[in-house]
């Protein structure tokens, strides 16, 4: 079983972290106070009056034990259910026990001098003597969080924990890069610069935020507590701000802060923030240091892992960039749970894309855990971003200027970036590049490339991935039109990836008229 079993003392928010989340891991909460209320059909300090404590934990232990039985459960115990050996050899065998830590003066800021509805609240000191009595049942526990901080932030250490997001190291174009996914992202950061700053024995000389509005609005005040000194510029979200003449605006803006080029940049958003803020990074006084905090999950499988900077030009994708590196990559997993389902689909769509390209494991967990995915369950959803971040940065690792082996990541991009170009970025990145995937795969199944059955298949996820959600396409006439501009073209041809199965592609630059009306006409 899978189950998480949320345990601690009286008044440390049990019920309140286990309803939060069970919405953040796809589960069912159940309150072991609240069942056992209703079946009693009264309050525990009735139960405990009428029936005595005793029977009160009778009853505890016996609900535990049908709980135990099921399975992807996030349980609210009672504040007494983990004194009994019997009770938490029951959670540990069926999931993962969890201790909110909280102090007995938090607790009594939070319940007061008196509750009726708990039978064992008394007094603060009488209180604090039952909890050292617990004491040693409550360590008795897999994870320990202090319960002293906002809810959301216990939800996050909780994560951090659950999950236990590893770090790894991209080796690309010869340099190291650390790319470090986290519930905490910004705590990381801080403790990396505290770090850099002694060993080199100097500080950056500033640090500037570069993220769009709708991030600032939800993310940037948890960077801010952390690196309270940093400037901040914020652009308009959408890929009308990612242009040469926005770029010069914060060129602008950087040489009225004052930065020098001993200064780092922080991009902070998606892939448009980030390819843009390092962009701007990699130009402004010949290139300074810039790090990346990718906050959507198209972003983490797919933007910030690979060196690509760029702006667009005249509504055509990224015509304007150059390779560069950050000097650090954070996957912001926090994040990742304030995205809409739309947006989830769009990072799954990348995803799947690259376990068809190059990683079978990737591939397989997509498949196998589809609907998890889909119902945002933040554990699987993390999985996937740290492991398609992998999977890319192993190819970049190999062809970091796309000249051979890399352009394997581009299945489903060639009719994605017209498409994307002809309805001005009105679709998303993610939703165009899906429909480009099953563009390709039709014309790979016209050219027997590829065995039906497994054009099928992917056609079909895709599909499921991308949701009823209503498209307009390009027809095969406009689509060819602004595939000339497609920067990925050579000698003048367009190019297509088009997949032959079990990590097999072939570059076709022969694309007809009318196999491309055929591939589009079942969309």
């Amino acid at each position: 079983m899978n189950n998480i079993y949320i345990t601690g003392f009286m008044g440390s928010g049990k019920s309140t972290i286990a309803r939060i989340l069970a919405k953040a891991t796809g589960r069912t909460c159940v309150d072991m106070d609240d069942e056992i209320q209703r079946k009693l059909d009264m309050p525990i300090a009735k139960a405990f009056e009428t029936y005595g404590e005793q029977d009160f934990r009778v009853r505890e232990t016996e609900l535990l034990k049908s709980l135990a039985t099921q399975g992807n459960l996030v349980v609210a115990t009672g504040g007494g259910t983990p004194v009994s050996e019997t009770n938490r050899t029951l959670m540990k065998q069926s999931g993962t026990i969890i201790l909110l830590d909280a102090s007995p003066e938090a607790i009594a800021g939070r319940i007061g001098n008196k509750d009726d509805s708990r039978p064992n609240w008394i007094s603060i000191d009488h209180a604090t003597q039952l909890l050292l009595k617990r004491a040693q049942a409550y360590k008795d526990c897999n994870i320990v969080v202090k319960a002293d901080e906002p809810p959301q932030d216990i939800i996050n250490n909780i994560l951090q924990k659950l999950c236990d997001p590893q770090p790894f190291w991209a080796e690309i174009d010869d340099h190291t890069i650390p790319v470090i996914p986290s519930f905490t992202p910004q705590i990381t950061l801080a403790k990396s610069l505290d770090a850099r700053t002694k060993t080199q024995g100097k500080a950056y000389s500033a640090i500037v935020f570069i993220t769009d509005d709708n991030v600032a609005e939800l993310h940037l005040k948890r960077f801010w507590d952390a690196l309270p000194h940093a400037a901040s510029i914020v652009i308009k979200p959408g890929e009308d701000s990612k242009t040469l003449r926005q770029a010069e605006t914060v060129f602008e803006q950087l040489l009225a802060l004052g930065i020098g080029r001993d200064a780092l940049i922080i991009a902070i958003g998606g892939g448009m923030v980030t390819d843009f803020a390092a962009f701007v990074a990699a130009t402004y006084k010949r290139g300074i240091d810039f790090i990346l905090v990718s906050t959507t999950l198209l972003g983490c499988v797919d933007a910030v892992i690979g060196g690509k900077t760029a702006v667009n030009l005249n509504h055509y994708k990224n015509q304007v960039g150059l390779f560069a590196l950050p000097t650090e990559i954070y996957l912001d997993l926090t994040a990742l749970r304030t995205l809409s389902a739309e947006k989830i689909s769009e990072g799954l769509v990348e995803a799947y894309k690259t376990g068809l390209a190059c990683d079978e494991i990737l591939e397989n967990t997509i498949l196998e855990n589809l609907d998890r995915l889909m119902k945002n369950d933040i554990e699987k959803i993390a999985d996937v971003a740290i492991n398609s971040a992998q999977a890319k940065a192993k190819v970049v690792n190999q062809d970091f200027h796309e000249t051979g082996l890399r352009k394997i990541l581009n299945l489903g991009h060639t009719y994605g970036h017209a498409m994307e170009t002809w309805c001005q970025e009105k679709t998303s990145h993610g939703r165009c590049v899906g429909v480009g995937m099953i563009v390709a795969v039709n014309i790979a199944r016209q050219r027997k490339l590829i065995d039906p059955q497994k054009a099928s298949e992917i056609i079909e996820t895709t599909r499921k991935i991308l949701g009823n959600v209503p498209m307009d396409f390009p027809s095969a006439e406009q689509a060819l039109q602004l595939m000339k501009a497609d920067k990925k073209n050579t000698e003048g041809k367009i190019s297509f990836i088009l997949p032959k199965g079990n990590r097999e592609f072939t570059i076709a630059q022969d694309i007809q008229l009318e196999e491309l009306k055929n591939a589009i006409n079942i969309l």
